[in-house]
């Protein structure tokens, strides 16, 4: 085989692959849609509306994987992985948000490497919960909230492995300090401001039985 032929017959391997890529991507961007809607719909309280998108969600994903499965492409796992965290984190959230039990990943349908993934973006959610039930002086949402925040992150912190081995969750788990601290600090505020408040309704009332 010249050395001609022998390039065009990379190229052409190269360029198959690079078009089996491309599908794939499309499958990870409707993946993307549906789990960004469920996370959306989650945090506007329309909790049926959530689970209509992270089923669709779920059916794609097994969609991909079964795709992923059938091809020798040893770089396509980020992709894929990824993709089960998205799916993790919402499923994780809606959970959470139901008062429902964390499911693991095989009840979702990820890998651990996704799971873990989508483990390390739920504390970011989390605060959003946190901050929206400050807002709405609902205290007992943002309390387990919080709780949840910090679980989340002290399991995360227990995974001290290299890059090599848990590539992204280190980097999460920094975020998910900064997170933490920040939320304590607005559920200091909070208290604070409850505290104050009702000192002065109490000082309100004195003064008008003298």
């Amino acid at each position: 085989m010249s050395l001609k032929e022998t390039t065009e017959r990379i190229y052409a391997n190269l360029e198959a692959q690079n078009a089996v890529r491309d599908r794939l991507n499309d499958d990870v961007r409707k993946i993307l849609k549906e789990t960004r809607e469920a996370i959306s719909a989650v945090h506007r309280g329309e909790l049926k509306v959530a689970e209509a998108s992270l089923t669709r969600a779920k059916a794609l994903l097994a969609t991909l994987h079964d795709r992923v499965s059938k091809l020798p492409m040893q770089s396509l796992t980020g992709l894929t992985q990824n993709a089960e965290g998205e799916v993790a984190e919402a499923a994780l959230l809606l959970a959470f948000r139901k008062e429902k039990t964390l499911p693991n990943p095989d009840q979702i349908g990820v890998g651990d490497m996704g799971y873990l993934l989508g483990l390390g973006d739920l504390v970011g959610e989390l605060r959003r919960v946190a901050v929206d039930a400050l807002k709405d002086d609902n205290s007992e949402l943002a309390a387990r909230a919080f709780v949840s925040m910090e679980e989340t992150y002290s399991v995360l912190l227990t995974f001290d492995f290299p890059r090599s081995i848990i590539p992204g969750i280190r980097q999460k788990t920094d975020t998910a300090r900064g997170l933490v601290e920040r939320t304590r600090a607005d559920i200091s505020t909070d208290i604070q401001r409850r505290r104050l408040l009702a000192g002065i309704a109490q000082l309100q009332k004195s003064l008008k039985g003298q």
